[in-house]
């Protein structure tokens, strides 16, 4: 991923909206690592990487090393939060629906008192289900930002 995707980019706007100086953060599914760096650049004091594919982790630390925030941002190989024992103020995940529905599940279990869950790679078309999702799992709404046929929702516990 270049950041370029409206998945991506709706992503980085609720993250600098939302994201404080010296935060922990947790990017689920970090695929090429462009979330992970940008959460460290702005100003994230410690970020775990997380995704399932081996070639995505070689890329994303390869970006990291790149991108000089190798000593904020760790890269490693998890199935969503599976085994993660890792609270964050931030939690982010890019991903699709269906994904998105089961880590809003798990996820709590890593989010901070007060932090702030961002997730994207929804369609349009599949928001109502995913913020009725959201909000059976007990997170509250902040709010949803649309671009093109996709949307990403801020919220929090």
């Amino acid at each position: 991923g270049t950041g370029t995707h409206e998945t991506t980019s709706l992503c980085v706007k609720l993250m600098e909206k939302y994201i404080k100086k010296g935060d922990k953060v947790l990017d689920v599914g970090c695929g090429s690592g462009i979330l992970s760096i940008s959460a460290a650049l702005l100003g994230a004091s410690k970020v775990l990487g997380l995704d399932i594919d081996q070639e995505a982790i070689r890329v994303s630390k390869e970006n990291v090393q790149l991108n000089k925030v190798n000593e904020l941002v760790k890269i490693q190989h998890s199935n969503l939060v599976k085994g993660i024992d890792y609270e964050a103020n931030l939690v982010m995940a890019n991903l699709i629906d269906g994904l998105i529905k089961i880590l809003n599940k798990e996820v709590t279990k890593n989010l901070l008192p007060g932090g702030i869950y961002i997730s994207s790679g929804i369609l349009i078309e599949k928001k109502a289900a995913v913020v009725a999702d959201m909000e059976n799992c007990g997170f509250k709404i902040l709010e949803i930002m649309e671009d093109g046929e996709w949307c990403a929702i801020a919220s929090s516990m």
